[in-house]
């Protein structure tokens, strides 16, 4: 009998959570993870690749982590630094390197304390009372670093130098780093308080002089102020708008958001001390006048009926809310309450350059960090749902994951945590997110939600970033570097290949390492860090503030490079065990990478509903890109058993047609698709019921083979023989 033929191809509609299932758009997905749609496309999710250029294998996750240079070797490889760094609070899990050789360490007890080490050297004490670090014999003439191991706290870029090559600069909660293109190394002195939930936010703008450009920053903690930086130091950033030496002087302590509009800085929610205490004024703005807001004379911040206050002033919007949030849409200013959205607007009057309109009454944000600019609109996250601003109207464009915003944000302090950006190069925008499972501890996000703005689309990736930011610094691919030979090299002129000052996408995790987001890499970087193996066994891994979960797969890569996959079995939020794996004696150096799992659920299925008739699924074709080595499970239920894998019903009673992978590299006796970028692959099954839904995976087989794992996933089309069975 001849079947029919239903073909589910470009894909456009993504995720979709909402409305009745079977009557879905076919090309709709009630689970998309670890994988998105791109331009009529299924791919595999985005992958990392370290930042830096270290000149060996064992070097690259060490350029890829914020650090700092505490001195170099003498010629005997010795080195003593009293102190390492004075007030700084020391933990279990910070790391020092010299050259190869990583050191770990492993306790903070009272007295000097044996670090573990991956090198040669003979002695290597830390004691962190005295602060006292004590090397002996280990590379001559390095410089030592510390890894203060802290998360990632902010990443920003400083507007000054050469064009399309601006510095990138990254914050912990405790100091600046600078990115030198080949490390990261301390930006300065300059010290914060700040703690986990403190993040950074920068602006660019003017210095003393109009040729100068300062980096102005804030954590928006009262005990740190803000700060700026010049290209040489950073200053501390305190406007006075009171005469100096009056005795009602007062200053602004700190402020929420610095933004530069019409030639003026801003500070948005502000902390205004009077000389005796502090008072929050969540509603205001305060501008500086036209001109440097850190002029020498001190006038820049002084209110208008003072002289010299050259326009300089504040003005409280007419509502209680807190400011969260603000973005630019081409020349208006867009600024986030807790509940509604209101747009600072100009006057062009020197006495009253700003008023407050208000756009929406009832939508609103509680993420800062969640805004992401567009030509014609903002982005951004409240806890309504996923709103877009144009300037006039706002509204929810998160309608095929209506309720999937209600379960994220349920712990005000979680909500901080969202940071949004956008990738120009892939068409996404991505935000971190807090855990979804309100009954998890997790402090760190371990979600990604990727909105495909071309198409309107959703999914979803298993990751841990706590902030993004942009990074110029990055070197192209030159002959001069490529020692391949044309025989290995099938790469074509405009296959993977990150332009020279790219506008490249970086992320940072809670251990200090940022990484490259790449869309065309296939796998995670390792970049969690292993403190110690102990435990009754000794396979117990300290890896602090981990966030992985239970089933979840990782890969140990230890510090003489060898691997080992497992299986996470957690412990509390600081402990793993992988598997079977053990190490009688851990030496440092070994570092998590998290393999991501891919689960991509189809809508439910049925060329024939319209005619009240059941379906039959003989197979399923899917037309993929060429791989070396990829495949994929492909399992289905029926009707609406969707917990009832008929994959796991096959096995069990012998009647499986076959071993249901689909494989994305060539079949071994089919010379024509090696030479093929693209082919169809068959997948039998026996599916009879009112519907169809098709589900992809990696089995727990497939998390344990690299080739499969590393392998990227396009889907280009799905194609079903069906034929109609007895009526519903």
């Amino acid at each position: 009998m001849a079947k029919d033929k239903f073909l589910i191809a470009p894909f456009k509609s993504g995720l979709y959570k909402t409305g009745t299932p079977f009557l879905q758009p076919k090309d709709a997905f009630d689970e998309l993870n670890n994988a998105y749609i791109f331009r009529g496309k299924i791919k595999k999710r985005f992958g990392s690749t370290y930042t830096g250029s270290a000149s060996t294998e064992k070097l690259k996750p060490l350029s890829s982590r914020l650090r700092i240079n505490i001195g170099t070797t003498d010629e005997s490889g010795d080195l003593t630094v009293n102190p390492v760094l004075t007030g700084t609070t020391f933990k279990v899990g910070q790391t020092f390197s010299i050259g190869e050789e990583i050191f770990t360490i492993e306790s903070v007890a009272a007295g000097d304390q044996v670090l573990l080490t991956t090198g040669a050297s003979t002695t290597h004490t830390f004691n962190e009372g005295t602060e006292v670090l004590n090397i002996v014999a280990s590379g001559a003439l390095a410089i030592c670093w510390f890894y203060y191991s802290e998360p990632v706290m902010g990443i920003t870029r400083y507007e000054a130098g050469t064009l399309n090559d601006h510095t990138t600069i990254a914050f912990d909660t405790r100091f600046a780093y600078t990115y030198t293109g080949s490390y990261w190394s301390r930006l300065g002195t300059a010290v914060w308080t700040g703690d986990n939930y403190d993040y950074f936010w920068s602006a660019n703008w003017d210095g003393i002089d109009p040729e100068d450009t300062c980096l102005f920053t804030t954590n928006f903690n009262t005990a740190d102020p803000m700060r700026y930086y010049n290209g040489a130091t950073w200053t501390n950033f305190l406007p006075k708008f009171l005469t100096a030496g009056a005795a009602t002087d007062h200053i602004v302590q700190t402020a929420k958001i610095i933004l530069p509009f019409k030639n003026r800085l801003l500070l948005l929610n502000t902390y205004e001390y009077d000389g005796a205490a502090s008072t929050s004024h969540k509603n205001r703005v305060r501008y500086s006048w036209n001109g440097s807001p850190i002029d020498a004379a001190g006038y820049g911040w002084l209110e208008p009926n003072q002289a010299n206050a050259g326009g300089a002033g504040y003005i409280d919007a007419p509502t209680e809310e807190e400011i969260v949030s603000a973005e630019f849409i081409r020349d208006r200013l867009i600024v986030y309450f807790e509940n509604s959205t209101w747009t600072l607007a100009y006057t062009g009057n020197q006495v009253l350059p700003f008023v407050w309109q208000k756009l929406n009454t009832e939508l609103g944000s509680q993420a800062t960090f969640s805004s992401v600019p567009f030509d014609k609109a903002v982005l951004n996250i409240g806890l309504t749902g996923i709103h877009e601003c144009n300037g006039a109207n706002v509204s929810r464009i998160d309608s095929q994951i209506p309720d999937d915003i209600f379960n994220i944000l349920h712990d005000s302090d979680q909500i901080r945590r969202i940071h949004g950006i956008r990738d120009y190069k892939a068409e996404l925008v991505y935000w971190t997110l807090p855990k979804i499972d309100a009954d998890d501890t997790y402090s760190y996000p371990d979600k990604i939600l990727v909105y495909n703005y071309k198409d309107n689309t959703w999914a979803y990736n298993d990751d841990c970033i706590l902030t993004f930011g942009y990074c110029e610094q990055v070197s192209g691919e030159t002959w001069e570097e490529d020692f391949g030979t044309w025989e290995e090299d099938d790469s074509t002129w405009a296959s993977d290949i990150v332009l020279s000052h790219n506008k490249q996408v970086i992320g940072g995790n809670q251990h200090g390492y940022i990484f490259f987001i790449t869309p065309d890499e296939a796998t995670n970087e390792a970049v969690l860090y292993v403190s110690n193996i102990g435990g009754a066994e000794n396979d117990e891994l300290e890896i602090f503030q981990h966030n992985l979960s239970n089933d979840d797969f990782v890969k140990i890569t230890l510090h003489d490079l060898t691997t080992f996959t497992g299986r996470v079995t957690k412990k509390d939020d600081d402990t793993i065990t992988v598997g079977t794996y053990s190490n009688a004696a851990y030496l440092g150096g070994a570092n998590i990478e998290r393999i991501s799992k891919i689960s991509i659920k189809s809508t439910l299925w049925n060329p024939y509903s319209e005619k009240g008739l059941g379906v039959s699924v003989s197979s399923v074709n899917f037309c993929v890109e060429k791989t070396d080595a990829g495949a994929i499970t492909v399992d289905y239920t029926v009707s609406s058993a969707d917990n009832l894998s008929m994959l796991n019903e096959a096995k069990v009673t012998g009647t499986i047609l076959g071993d249901n992978l689909l494989e994305t590299s060539p079949y071994v006796d089919n010379e024509m698709e090696e030479v093929q970028d693209r082919f169809w692959h068959k997948v039998y099954l026996q599916a009879q019921g009112e519907f169809v839904r098709v589900h992809l995976y990696f089995s727990d087989e497939q998390m344990l083979n690299s080739d499969i794992t590393s392998s990227k996933l396009t889907i280009e089309a799905i194609m079903l023989e069906t034929s109609p069975e007895a009526e519903l």
